[in-house]
């Protein structure tokens, strides 16, 4: 069955409340940015897979590389799109929602969900409230209660003050009043830097040691990203030195950036975003590399619910993913906030574990009105 058009769309859906993310500080976000792929077969079958904001960049190269290459093709070549899209990658920002359209095409053809298309080990995974702002110790503190009351069992906070004191002094009484009834992980950012409208405080490799050891004590599950996500030298030589397990991998890309973050030993847990870091086909041969050196995979899903769906059918596919990000930061950023764009949002169970969507490719329906009513871009 073969692929005979493929669209792009950028839609700019407003929020309701402007959400301070620490990955763009002192510039705050009022909109959701969907990429939406449309991957379109001779049968008729329409598959979607979608991203973040990078849909302009996609735009300049989708009439030159992205339609040659999949037009034309069966839909069961994902080995051939996603070796193309490798080489589309040297001209444009991580074009990976293409090839995870066509896995939702794919999978709608066979009617089975991609997980089991992918190995199908295990249809429930264990979520984790993933915040994404700063906020005040009291106000953490209520929603550690918040989370635990509606069933999850672990939580990441962010790290992100210019001094990192402050960070570890509001972790510390967090921990205090809420760590033995919900696990905390923290999250500093310090993988990749967008600086927004302000810079941003690095850390050295003797101060991410330092909180480290300080957060080890503390009883902290992990430590994400405390380092430059291609600092190799320098994040094995901090994962070495601490006793704390370090986490790390969601903006590297393609099979040798990981190939030589696992040769460097550099994390325990490796955090692979399905539609930011090569797509689902990719994803699962880095998984697969993870599993070999017997360390933990867990995807990357701060995007929105179509991130998320694909993100759980690569979880899903796999038997060394113990958790998975769940991105919730009420009230700014609930689930209905960060799946506006299904039909349904994806939404954790009272024990605390996420389904893979079980319906065929992804297993959600994109809400095609609301894409169209907030479109800027339509390729």
């Amino acid at each position: 069955m073969k692929i005979t058009d493929v669209k792009l769309y950028l839609a700019e859906i407003p929020l309701e409340a402007p959400f301070h993310s620490t990955w763009n500080p002192g510039n705050p976000e009022t909109k959701l940015f969907v990429s939406l792929v449309e991957v379109i077969t001779e049968d008729g079958i329409r598959g979607y897979g979608a991203a973040c904001d990078s849909a302009q960049l996609l735009a300049g190269i989708w009439d030159s590389h992205i339609r040659p290459l999949l037009i034309g093709k069966e839909v069961t070549e994902t080995e051939a799109i996603s070796a193309g899209l490798i080489n589309a990658a040297l001209y444009a920002y991580r074009p990976w929602c293409v090839e995870v359209a066509v896995w939702d095409a794919l999978g709608k053809y066979a009617g089975l969900p991609i997980y089991k298309m992918l190995g199908g080990a295990q249809d429930r995974v264990l979520a984790y409230a993933s915040t994404g702002e700063l906020k005040p110790v009291e106000e953490r503190v209520e929603d550690a209660q918040r989370f635990i009351d509606e069933g999850f069992t672990m939580m990441k906070i962010r790290a992100h003050h210019d001094d990192p004191a402050i960070d570890l002094k509001n972790i510390e009484e967090i921990v205090a009043r809420v760590g033995s009834k919900i696990k905390i992980a923290v999250d500093c950012n310090q993988g990749w830097f967008f600086s927004g409208k302000r810079v941003i405080a690095k850390w050295d490799y003797k101060k991410a040691l330092a909180i480290c050891d300080a957060l080890y004590d503390m009883g902290i599950q992990w430590l994400e990203e405390p380092l430059y996500g291609y600092d190799y030298d320098g994040l094995a030589e901090l994962r070495a030195s601490t006793k704390l397990n370090i986490a790390g991998g969601e903006l590297n890309a393609q099979m040798h950036e990981y190939k030589e973050l696992l040769k460097r030993n550099c994390f325990d847990i490796y955090q692979v975003d399905t539609v930011l870091s090569g797509g689902i086909l990719i994803s699962r041969k880095v998984a697969a590399l993870v599993e070999a050196e017997n360390k933990i995979f867990t995807p990357h899903t701060w995007t929105h619910g179509m991130g998320l769906a694909a993100a759980l059918h690569v979880a899903g596919s796999v038997t060394h993913c113990p958790f998975i990000e769940y991105c919730y930061d009420p009230p700014r950023w609930d689930y209905a906030i960060r799946d506006r764009m299904l039909t349904k949002p994806l939404k954790v169970a009272r024990d605390g574990f996420i389904d893979v969507p079980q319906g065929p490719g992804l297993g959600v329906e994109v809400d095609m009105d609301l894409i169209n009513r907030y479109a800027v871009l339509k390729k």
